[in-house]
């Protein structure tokens, strides 16, 4: 990239930003209703906040996950991806809400040793703790949350330990976890983070992660009105990627809410999917990418935050 366009980059983020704090005293959430049609409207934003080790992040995510979550905290249901080293952080800025964790390391032996072998490394070095569960958070506001009805699993296949992304360092998986609107309407959302890579084995992991969400959204929502969201570590550009989500979204019936980049420098794309049920109807009243994630007139990410609004309406 040219320094010329680089310097478009930023100006380009720092105008989409001024929008955006613009429009920040226009609550997003407040799970506006509907009198005559029972209808409720919902805001969701899924963000990968790159909370890694600040070595590996290469900044200071400690200073960046105030703002995230204080920003998050104005949304009815907020998915976090790789929040890793910083979930209280996050957490703490989000009131009024049940949040859920995804599954943790313990269902490997492989990283019930690896961490046995880091603990003394993680009690000298703070925010150092690999290795890691799913990474996955989700925060529902209360007026919506079934507390007690959540499932969260572990994908059986990763690469990379040494290589590739180190992906084995982190038991990926989903996190499942449903609402119920005062008119009785229910959704349950998946929260997932997907391999990353861009080798063979990499993508062939990754389709196999795809195949296991999919049989669990089958097995755990059949005929329910569902969300599934997250970091899907795809890009268009890569052979199989663009096969993977078409395949999911046939494979569901899912449709596509638009949530996503708008900014030019993007390359991967994060995904909120969605279909309506037998006693749910599920519409999208507008999504796009949360622009105003920005401080300092930088992201507070390497990945965007993307949103979606939807209605939802009970259906005899």
């Amino acid at each position: 990239m040219t320094v010329e366009a680089a310097r478009h980059g930023t100006l380009l983020l720092a105008l989409y930003a001024t929008l955006a704090m613009l429009c920040l005293s226009v609550p997003l959430s407040s799970q506006a209703s509907d009198a005559e049609s029972d209808a409720t409207t919902v805001s969701l934003i899924s963000y990968n906040v790159h909370g890694l080790f600040r070595w590996i992040a290469k900044d200071d995510p400690r200073d960046r996950m105030p703002t995230i979550g204080w920003l998050a905290d104005r949304y009815d249901v907020v998915l976090f991806q790789e929040d890793f080293e910083y979930h209280s952080e996050l957490a703490q800025q989000i009131q009024n809400a049940t949040g859920r964790r995804g599954n943790g390391v313990w269902h490997d032996p492989r990283l019930v040793l690896a961490k046995l072998f880091a603990f003394p490394f993680t009690v000298l070095i703070p925010n150092f703790s690999p290795p890691y569960g799913a990474g996955i958070s989700t925060f529902v506001d209360d007026t919506l949350v079934v507390a007690d009805d959540f499932t969260r699993e572990h994908y059986e296949r990763c690469n990379g330990w040494l290589g590739a992304n180190g992906d084995c360092w982190a038991a990926k998986g989903f996190l499942r976890v449903t609402l119920r609107t005062d008119a009785g309407a229910e959704v349950h959302v998946y929260n997932t983070h997907l391999e990353a890579g861009p080798t063979d084995e990499s993508v062939a992991v990754r389709r196999s992660q795809i195949e296991e969400l999919a049989e669990a959204v089958e097995r755990l929502s059949a005929g329910r009105a569902v969300v599934v969201a997250g970091d899907f570590n795809v890009a268009f550009i890569r052979p199989g990627d663009r096969e993977m989500i078409l395949w999911l979204r046939e494979q569901l019936g899912l449709a596509d809410s638009g949530a996503g980049p708008e900014l030019p420098f993007w390359r991967e794309r994060n995904y909120v999917l969605y279909r309506s049920g037998k006693n749910t109807k599920l519409s999208v009243e507008q999504a796009g990418e949360a622009v105003e994630f920005v401080g300092r007139g930088r992201a507070l990410s390497d990945h965007p935050a993307i949103y979606a609004r939807f209605r939802i309406e009970p259906t005899p």
